[in-house]
C-alpha cells in the first residue's frame, strides 16, 4: 500500500512539473517566437487570438526583440521608389552572392490610390510611415502583419490654415516626422507648414498627431528666417533632426532639432552642409573633406558636441555624392546610398552598398541599383498595430 501511495505521488509530481500555465507560455515562450509563428498560433483558440492580437502582447514581444534597441545592428532595410514600389532587403555580413537582388523582396500593399507619390517619413518599431506631397493624409503600415491605416489631415486644422492663408502670406509644406515617445508610450506624427509673410518673415504652423489619443493638436514655431529642409528626419535619443539651409538673410546651414519630450524646437548652426544619419543609435554627421576632394569624414556623436568615433572615407571609394548612411551591420559594415555609376555622378540612378569599416583599407561593395530611389530606412518586424490606440469619443 505504501508503494502504491509513493507511485501516485510521483505521478502527480511529474504531471505538475509538465504543466505550464497559459500565462507562462504566452509571456515567456510566445513573446520570443518569430512573428510568422505567432500569426499562425492566433488560430489555436479564441482566447489565443484575442491575447496575441492585443497591444500588450505586441509591446511584450517588442521588448524582447534583440533588434528593437537603438544600438542594434541593421540587417533589413525598407525601400520605396517613385512608383510607390516597396521592398524589404535582407543582408547578412557572411552571405556570399553574385546577385544581391536574390535578397530583395517586393511588397504589394493595397494603398487604394494611383495618383499620389508617397514619401518615406520614417520607420519605428516595425511601423513604416508614408505621406504624399499633398499632405492630405499619412499612412502607417506594418509590413510584417500586413496591417495598414490611413489618417486624414484634421479638417478643423485645415480650416484654420485657409483662414491664415490670406493675401499677405503663403503657406507651403516643409517637413514631416514620425516617432515613438517612450515616456508616454505613444506614436506621433509631425507635419510642419511654413508660412512666408509679406514682410519677408517666416514662421511655421506645427501639427502633431497622437496615435494614443487619435487626434491632432496645433502649435507654432517662430524661427523668423526662411529656410529649406534638405533631408529626411533622423530620430535618436528622443529627438528628431533635420538638415536645413537658411535662405534669407544670407545663406547658412543649420540642423533643425525637435525635442519629443517637451515638443520644442531648437536650431543648431553648422559651418558647412552635412549629411545626417543615425549610426548605432547615435546621431552622425558626414561631410566632404575640403582638404581632400571627394573624400568624406563621418563623426558619430555620443551627445551633442561630443564625438564618440570618426571614420574617414577616402576618395578612392568615390562617395562624394553619398546621399544617406543608414546604419551598421553586425560586423560594423555601413549601409550607404550614392548617386553615381562607375565613379560618375548619375542622379537618375541610386545605388545601395556597404562599406566595410573594420578593415585597414575600407572596401565598398555595391548591393543594389535603383531607378530614382526616394526612401530607405532600417527596419525590423514587429506586431505593433498601425491603428489608433484610443478611439475618439463620439459624444
Amino acid at each position: 500500500m505504501g508503494d502504491e501511495d509513493s507511485n501516485s505521488e510521483k505521478k502527480q509530481f511529474v504531471e505538475q512539473q509538465s504543466y505550464l500555465s497559459d500565462d507562462l507560455i504566452i509571456q515567456e515562450i510566445l513573446t520570443r517566437l518569430p512573428i510568422k509563428s505567432i500569426l499562425r498560433f492566433r488560430s489555436v483558440s479564441k482566447q489565443w487570438y484575442s491575447t496575441l492580437s492585443s497591444s500588450d502582447f505586441a509591446n511584450a514581444h517588442l521588448i524582447k526583440s534583440p533588434l528593437a534597441y537603438p544600438s542594434a545592428p541593421v540587417n533589413t532595410l525598407f525601400i520605396i521608389d517613385r512608383n510607390n514600389c516597396c521592398y524589404l532587403f535582407s543582408y547578412e555580413d557572411d552571405q556570399i552572392s553574385c546577385n544581391f537582388e536574390d535578397y530583395l523582396v517586393r511588397l504589394d500593399p493595397e494603398f487604394g490610390f494611383e495618383n499620389d507619390t508617397l514619401q518615406l517619413t520614417g520607420s519605428c518599431n516595425g511601423l513604416v510611415c508614408l505621406n504624399p506631397i499633398s499632405d492630405k493624409y499619412f499612412i502607417l503600415w506594418n509590413p510584417a502583419t500586413h496591417k495598414m491605416h490611413k489618417y486624414e489631415t484634421d479638417v478643423h486644422l485645415r480650416r484654420i490654415e485657409s483662414i491664415d492663408d490670406d493675401d499677405v502670406s503663403k503657406i507651403r509644406r516643409v517637413i514631416c516626422g514620425f516617432w515613438y515617445a517612450s515616456f508616454v508610450d505613444d506614436y506621433k506624427f509631425i507635419r510642419i507648414l511654413k508660412r512666408s509673410l509679406f514682410n519677408g518673415d517666416t514662421n511655421c504652423i506645427v501639427h502633431i498627431f497622437s496615435l494614443r489619443e487619435n487626434k491632432w493638436t496645433r502649435s507654432d514655431f517662430d524661427y523668423g528666417h526662411d529656410f529649406l529642409v534638405t533631408g529626411h528626419a533622423m530620430l535618436t535619443n528622443e529627438r528628431l533632426y533635420w538638415p536645413a539651409s537658411v535662405l534669407s538673410p544670407g545663406h547658412r546651414n543649420i540642423i533643425l532639432s525637435f525635442d519629443l519630450g517637451v515638443e520644442k524646437f531648437d536650431v543648431i548652426k553648422l559651418e558647412r552642409k552635412d549629411w545626417l544619419g543615425v549610426m548605432g543609435g547615435c546621431l552622425s554627421k558626414c561631410v566632404s573633406d575640403s582638404a581632400n576632394k571627394d573624400a568624406m569624414l563621418m563623426h558619430i556623436y555620443e551627445s551633442p558636441g561630443v564625438i564618440l568615433k570618426s571614420i574617414d572615407f577616402p576618395k578612392t571609394l568615390t562617395l562624394g555624392m553619398t546621399s544617406q548612411m543608414v546604419g551598421f551591420t553586425r560586423t560594423g559594415k555601413c549601409f550607404v546610398t550614392a548617386a553615381f555609376t562607375d565613379g560618375v555622378i548619375d542622379f537618375q540612378n541610386r545605388m545601395l552598398g556597404v562599406v566595410d569599416t573594420g578593415t585597414k583599407v575600407l572596401q565598398y561593395t555595391t548591393l543594389l541599383r535603383f531607378d530614382m530611389m526616394i526612401g530607405i530606412a532600417g527596419y525590423f518586424p514587429s506586431l505593433v498595430s498601425p491603428f489608433p490606440i484610443k478611439e475618439l469619443s463620439t459624444a
